[in-house]
């Protein structure tokens, strides 16, 4: 609200799995806002290193408070819960993987074909529907002409370009700052870890978020991780998924 950590959320919650989840995102972002606002940034500057990156601290608030040891420590599940990892890992590759090709495929390309490309109004709606199939291997139902705009239904198609490709880019971020503080600083496996009362991992968040926008956003993510913009620690982290889903598959083919 104002340059003195004034910050507030306002949402319309239902007390569910999904919301619990999106209040720890925006609490991400909320801590993101206050930590790059100090003397030390320049008020033009005070905003995430990249788009990306504000999504991707908020998805790694909400990726850290739906692991089991964190919510054993709320008392929101008993330690004596038995979880199904290949059932958890699924939750969460809908969630996360099958969103990347929508998002810097179909949603991108699409925008980039309106905006750049001078994509003619006759085409419009023709244009997604070619790039959901070939990125989604969706087909409609029924005919969608072009007396209807399907990709407006999207609400950042309409309030704020490029953010779907933003989207994607925070999820590949997000794994790789997650694999880090579950590997390196906590020793911890990354799909049961919780970061909760880690003084080490409280400052390696502050450290990526303090500079904000004054330090560029590759340099800050290869000095904290180690490594460059990669998607190792996403593959990783789905690889059990991956394997039981071979074989679940092992023999079946595939048309499209």
């Amino acid at each position: 609200m104002d340059l003195e950590n004034d910050v507030r959320s306002l949402m319309s919650v239902e007390p569910n799995t999904e919301w619990y989840e999106t209040t720890h995102h925006e609490l991400g972002h909320i801590y993101y806002y206050m930590s790059y606002t100090n003397p030390e940034v320049p008020v033009l500057l005070r905003s995430g290193a990249n788009r990306a990156y504000h999504e991707a601290m908020g998805s790694l608030m909400g990726l850290a408070a739906t692991q089991k040891p964190f919510l054993v420590g709320l008392d929101l599940v008993p330690a004596s819960a038995k979880t199904d990892q290949t059932q958890t890992l699924l939750k969460e590759a809908l969630n996360y993987v099958t969103f990347l090709p929508f998002a810097s495929g179909v949603m991108s390309e699409w925008e980039n074909s309106f905006y750049a490309e001078n994509l003619p109004p006759d085409q419009l709606n023709a244009k997604w529907w070619e790039l959901v199939k070939k990125y989604q291997g969706i087909t409609p139902p029924t005919a969608r002409g072009e007396n209807f705009l399907d990709p407006a239904t999207k609400t950042h198609i309409n309030d704020d370009p490029a953010q779907y490709y933003d989207y994607a880019l925070s999820y590949v971020i997000l794994f790789q700052l997650h694999d880090h503080i579950a590997k390196k600083i906590l020793k911890q496996d990354p799909h049961v870890t919780n970061y909760y009362g880690s003084k080490e991992v409280g400052a390696f968040l502050a450290d990526i978020m303090r500079p904000g926008a004054s330090k560029d956003w590759r340099t800050v993510l290869k000095e904290k991780t180690g490594e460059d913009l990669s998607a190792r620690a996403m593959v990783d982290y789905f690889q059990p998924l991956m394997a039981y889903l071979k074989e679940q598959n092992k023999g079946r083919k595939y048309t499209m």
